[in-house]
């Protein structure tokens, strides 16, 4: 309950359960703090964009968008007359999106084709727009400049290289990366071997390294298939094992040599045996040498090459016999289309610089 107490007594008069309410004036700090506060907020509204119209078509059609979509908009605030948008000019309404909102249930708006989508005036996200739009200003004539030359002139001019190199970053982590690497070492994954992806750093090309086949591997992308057994079906346990010793003890170590007849010019004491199985199963799409179809002028197979110690699924005997006995598929996904020609030319020009880009095609 409360009481009544006399009066100036520096009170209210009111007292509840022993605790009085004074009439004391707030500290001289905080009522600084107060007041400057109420002026920061006073010129933040004038300045920039606050209140918000039409609430209920703008928060409609931002749960749609994600973005600040311009219907009537916030009160602009007079920020736009400090820092405008040179440089972005807004983006507008077309009917096909109107459309694709009616279909969704939006049935009373009231844009149009041909309305401003954003706020015409000064944002935090206009100026960010304006940021790009003002470097890919600066951008564009190199841009136009890749897009009419091929992928060899790029290499040879320094300074188109070293601007293709750099757009490239972010193109090849968006595309890329997610299979070979952020910086294209690829991916070995000894758990699950199927879902190891090739390493675009090193100088060992299954299609070929020069830049019109790396142009072509990404714009037509690859399927590449290993049967099971090779496609030998009458291949035994023992037969398996023979072969994985040969191609794991042998030719990747160089412990066994073939010639081009697929002769053993090394090793025969030890691995005659593994190599007739070798010739007669193998060598149809790895060449009788081992050296893999590239290496051997086929650039459409990409068959690997058994002498160079670099390894797709994994190098140890378990996983080699795995590879022969239940076969490998290896599939580059198709990037025409999906890319344009010259963010492809970019992205080769990436590939062909990280670590063993070919000149041209071998002769």
């Amino acid at each position: 309950m409360s009481d009544h107490n006399a009066p100036n007594d520096g009170s209210t008069g009111h007292e509840w359960d022993g605790i009085r309410e004074l009439t004391n004036k707030p500290p001289t700090w905080w009522a600084w703090g107060f007041y400057a506060g109420l002026t920061f907020v006073t010129a933040y509204y004038i300045i920039y964009p606050s209140t918000p119209l039409n609430l209920k078509m703008q928060g409609a059609i931002n749960s749609i968008t994600g973005t600040e979509m311009f219907v009537h908009g916030h009160s602009k605030g007079i920020m736009s007359l400090v820092n405008g948008n040179p440089f972005y000019q807004g983006e507008n309404w077309t009917q096909s999106e109107i459309d694709a909102l009616e279909a969704k249930g939006f049935n009373e708006l009231t844009i149009k084709a041909g309305d401003r989508k954003f706020l015409d005036a000064w944002t935090a996200i206009n100026e960010m727009r304006d940021d790009v739009a003002e470097i890919e200003g600066v951008r564009a004539d190199n841009m136009a400049k890749l897009a009419s030359m091929s992928v060899e002139d790029i290499l040879a001019d320094d300074n188109m290289r070293q601007f293709a190199l750099g757009r490239s970053v972010v193109l090849f982590g968006d595309n890329c990366a997610a299979c070979h690497g952020s910086g294209g070492q690829g991916n070995l994954n000894k758990s699950h071997p199927g879902e190891s992806f090739p390493n675009l750093t090193d100088d060992d090309w299954l299609f070929g390294g020069w830049p019109a086949k790396i142009v072509e591997t990404i714009t037509d992308g690859r399927q590449a298939e290993m049967p099971p057994k090779g496609g030998n079906d009458e291949l035994t346990s023992s037969d398996i094992d023979k072969l994985a010793d040969f191609i794991k003890n042998g030719l990747s170590t160089g412990d066994a040599e073939l010639d081009e007849d697929g002769v053993l010019t090394k090793g025969a004491d030890r691995f005659a045996a593994a190599n007739d199985l070798f010739q007669e199963t193998c060598a149809g799409c790895h060449q009788a040498n081992g050296q893999g179809s590239m290496k051997n002028g086929d650039f459409d197979t990409g068959a690997v090459n058994f002498t160079d110690g670099i390894w797709r699924f994994g190098g140890d005997l378990a996983t080699i016999k795995e590879t022969i006995t239940n076969g490998r598929k290896g599939t580059m996904p198709t990037w025409g289309g999906r890319l344009d020609e010259t963010t492809i030319k970019i992205l080769a020009v990436r590939v062909h610089q990280m670590g063993g880009g070919m000149d041209a095609e071998p002769e």
